[in-house]
């Protein structure tokens, strides 16, 4: 199959948000919004949206830090922790939900239904977008924080907003993580089973934060990453289905 790739920008706010984009040759039912780690549009996530381009799907990743102030892949834990507080939560919901209009409108080819697949950072940002946004359909998140110490650029928990989530929703997180702990992941559940939303929200024994990640080898788990790659693209053909 022939996979079209490009990089683009989106001018919003004065800014200039960079995206990499991957398409099939055939039109999408579902577009993906690819949402990266804290390092933001690495090659591993690049090379996941040309998987999905494979797969059928539309894959569209748009730089979460408007291209600036991203961190080192081996930045130390004490400059991600600094990177972290000062992330400018509201901002990047701005952006992600004008990505998500233009996306919908056709801006970046035909896209179907809009679905935020996100890690770590952008796992937070794939569990807020459709809480805050009508144009996307579903959510997939893998190992996006539900709780942190409450910050000024962090009026908002992620959360307390899971009940304002009403789309189908597939959560992926790892049984050892320091980030999220697992009465976390539960409360996550109770909250979308309350509201009556179509969920899966898987625990990955033995796994560690980051287990998707090939290029973090202290933390991937290949079967972990296999299974969890296998429901998505499951979740993403129901939604195309829907």
């Amino acid at each position: 199959m022939t996979i079209r790739t490009e990089r683009t920008h989106v001018a919003y706010e004065g800014a200039r948000i960079p995206v990499f984009i991957a398409r099939p040759e055939s039109p999408p039912r579902t577009t993906v919004l690819v949402l990266g780690a804290i390092w933001s549009v690495t090659d591993h996530i690049e090379d996941l949206c040309m998987r999905l381009a494979r797969e059928g799907f539309g894959a569209i990743a748009p730089c979460l830090f408007r291209g600036e102030g991203i961190p080192a892949r081996d930045a130390s834990p004490e400059a991600l922790a600094r990177v972290f507080l000062d992330f400018d939560d509201r901002r990047c919901l701005r952006d992600l939900r004008q990505v998500a209009r233009l996306t919908r409108a056709g801006a970046f080819g035909q896209a179907g239904a809009i679905v935020p697949w996100g890690f770590c950072l952008g796992g937070r940002f794939a569990h807020l977008l459709p809480a805050v946004s009508d144009d996307v359909a579903g959510a997939v998140v893998f190992y996006g924080r539900m709780r942190f110490a409450r910050q000024p650029a962090k009026p908002f928990l992620p959360i307390e907003l899971a009940g304002l989530i009403e789309v189908p929703y597939l959560g992926h997180f790892a049984q050892f993580d320091e980030l999220i702990p697992l009465p976390d992941v539960e409360e996550l559940r109770a909250a979308l089973a309350e509201r009556g939303v179509r969920h899966a929200v898987h625990v990955y024994p033995g796994a560690k934060h980051s287990f998707f990640d090939p290029s973090r080898p202290a933390d991937h788990d290949a079967a972990a990453a296999a299974l969890a790659w296998s429901r998505s693209l499951e979740f993403l053909a129901g939604i195309a289905e829907a």
